[in-house]
């Protein structure tokens, strides 16, 4: 019969290290407050692969759903669609007492979403609100974006 082998980790092992994660942040420079001497890293903000170039400017879909999440009358489903050469559209599920049966409610909401994002992103994106539950739901991570752009 062989020998059965087990290896354990030291506890003074060096940590991990993953490169080319695609993951965006920055190393910290203090030391850590318990006491560890180690490189530490800040919040991971997002990954670099998410990003998307529009008319020469890099957008990340964190930054979209961060204005859109901020702005009341609106539901939590959104899908930012890309066509032609670099037109953006997003479309957003108005949230289920979002409607009061104003039109021109709904194009003040849509012209207050497309400035807070060309605040934003520096892009001034196509908005259309949408009733509730009329957007997919993707099971597990949402797929928000659809690239139909010509290459």
């Amino acid at each position: 019969m062989g020998e059965l082998v087990l290896t354990t980790l030291c506890r003074e092992a060096m940590p991990l290290l993953r490169y080319r994660t695609r993951d965006i942040t920055s190393i910290l420079p203090e030391p850590c407050p318990c006491g560890r001497t180690h490189r530490r890293i800040n919040r991971i903000t997002g990954r670099s692969d998410d990003m998307l170039i529009v008319r020469g400017v890099n957008i990340y879909p964190q930054q979209i759903e961060r204005v859109l999440m901020a702005t009341p009358g609106i539901g939590r489903n959104y899908v930012i669609q890309l066509e032609g050469l670099d037109d953006m559209i997003i479309r957003v599920e108005l949230a289920e007492s979002g409607f009061d049966g104003l039109v021109e409610h709904l194009v003040r909401l849509q012209n207050q979403i497309a400035e807070r994002l060309r605040a934003e992103i520096l892009v001034r994106p196509t908005i259309k609100l949408v009733p509730p539950g009329s957007l997919p739901v993707s099971e597990g991570k949402a797929r928000r974006v659809i690239d139909n752009r010509q290459l």
